[in-house]
């Protein structure tokens, strides 16, 4: 049987099931192929996320719950250490209106970026950790985290990967300017709190035109633009497609998704695939950049391989097989009784959310 492990669960000795593919449909290594230990180091940087096993049928119970680490200390490291410099960054630009830019610099240098950007272990890792400290930090480490992987998916020269994770990174500040009672309350808000919240998109962008940020453009633009929407729906300024800059249309669909699959005061965190479907939704209306949008819940998607779920049925389950070839299909998993549910054909059960690795264990 087929079993899809992640790049950095892979062992010298296991037989490949399917061919592996790079982003251009190449053949890295053939199906049948037994990995050595070279070809694993071999698929690093390529973006490729999972490996196809050939597992034998009297193995397929063995790598349920309590037989894997779900967490790299070494990237929970990196993680904690850049939290803290983006915490440093968005307090003291709430507080003093100064930007911190030996911490922005070491947030973006390149060996951070590749490092928490990588594509076979990011995806994972940032779903697997507990979310303690302030949300709003977490969720700009996040999409900054998400920026980097998109600039991976779409190519981007080193620059342009540079101010796509600064844009994505900076996009909430300007909510250091908004109440916190207002960002935190779990009621609906009035419409005087809708305001103040919907200006900080301009705070954020009038803060940051002040610093050394300001011969950045395109990242001011993006972190004004961000909750614009193409058909011209969204704030602050109602402005449609073509007046709205790239970095902001990826980080409005970076935005969106970090802050609905992640537990929020307001509102419990939702399954990674309803969050793809509303996603797609926006983009039958007219509302998201479909290019943008396609690229990043395709990869997304297949990245999401390997992580466990919490069912609606109470059960616990891995992710182990995604049929890549439709955009809002749902995945093949097992749970930790070794049944296996395809969640196309069996509509009665959803999946709750991604777990965390204390969830899991």
């Amino acid at each position: 049987m087929l079993r899809a492990h992640n790049v950095d669960t892979l062992r010298t000795g296991m037989k490949v099931g399917r061919n592996v593919l790079d982003l251009d449909g190449k053949v890295i290594i053939k199906s049948g192929v037994t990995l050595t230990a070279d070809m694993i180091q071999s698929l690093s940087g390529k973006n490729v996320f999972s490996v196809y096993i050939d597992v034998p049928e009297e193995e397929i119970h063995t790598d349920l719950v309590g037989n894997e680490y779900l967490l790299d200390g070494d990237y929970v490291e990196r993680y904690k250490k850049t939290y803290s410099r983006v915490q440093n960054i968005y307090y003291k630009l709430g507080r003093e209106n100064v930007l911190e830019l030996a911490d922005l610099e070491e947030v973006i240098s390149q060996d951070n970026i590749k490092e928490l950007c990588d594509g076979a272990t990011a995806v994972s890792q940032i779903h697997n950790m507990t979310r303690d400290g302030d949300y709003i930090i977490h969720h700009a480490t996040n999409v900054g985290i998400l920026a980097g992987l998109m600039a991976k998916w779409m190519r981007s020269p080193w620059e342009k990967t540079r101010e796509l994770v600064m844009a994505g990174l900076l996009c909430n500040v300007g909510k250091m300017k908004v109440p916190r009672d207002i960002l935190d309350k779990t009621g609906k808000l009035d419409p005087e709190e809708l305001e103040k919240i919907k200006n900080h998109p301009g705070y954020g962008y009038d803060m940051l035109k002040l610093t050394e940020l300001k011969k950045y453009n395109d990242v001011l633009l993006a972190i004004l633009q961000y909750h614009e929407r193409c058909d011209g729906s969204g704030y602050p300024n109602r402005l449609k497609e073509d007046a709205i800059c790239d970095y902001a249309k990826i980080a409005a669909i970076l935005d969106i998704y970090d802050a609905m699959a992640a537990n929020r005061s307001y509102a419990k965190r939702n399954s990674p695939f309803d969050v793809f479907k509303i996603l797609y939704d926006d983009v039958l209306k007219g509302k998201l950049d479909t290019k943008y949008s396609i690229l990043f819940i395709s990869n997304l998607c297949h990245s999401l391989q390997g992580n466990w779920v919490g069912l609606s049925n109470g059960q616990r389950a891995k992710i182990v097989y995604i049929n890549e070839s439709r955009i809002t299909s749902m995945p093949i998993v097992q749970t930790t009784k070794g049944e296996f549910f395809d969640l196309n054909i069996k509509s009665d059960i959803k999946i709750e959310a991604l777990l965390t690795a204390n969830e899991v264990n």
